[in-house]
């Protein structure tokens, strides 16, 4: 057998065993880095919630204060008590959605994706949410 018919063998052979290596070791950690990045955004959700629910029960704690309810009567309503004159000043050139301005989400470059795939942040982003 020569070098070259050698050489022919062995090439599938070794792109055999590459194909089975990645089959074997990268998709599995894949999905394990994947379900970490999911536990670690439960865990960022359920802080964030935390500190949400504190900040309602701080705002339900203010609105049982009659000072508080005549604020937000005056702020959201236009609660005006009975001697005071209220004004109301008005645009008529403001257009607040022709304002907004439009963003459009960047493309993540090639290699930002392939490294997305290769530590499952892209399966997380995609079926974790």
């Amino acid at each position: 057998m020569t070098a070259r018919n050698r050489i022919q063998t062995l090439v599938p052979v070794l792109m055999l065993i590459v194909v089975a290596v990645l089959v074997t070791n990268v998709f599995p950690f894949r999905q394990i880095l994947a379900s970490d990045r999911s536990l670690d955004l439960a865990s960022e959700q359920l802080d964030t919630l935390r500190n949400e629910n504190a900040r309602l029960e701080n705002e339900i704690e203010a609105l049982s204060t009659d000072a508080e309810l005549e604020r937000l009567a005056r702020a959201e309503f236009g609660y005006v008590a009975p001697g005071e004159v209220a004004y109301v000043i008005t645009d008529p050139g403001f257009d607040p959605v022709a304002n907004e301005p439009t963003v459009l989400e960047p493309r993540r470059p090639w290699y930002e994706s392939l490294w997305a795939f290769l530590t499952g942040e892209d399966f997380v982003t995609t079926y974790g949410r």
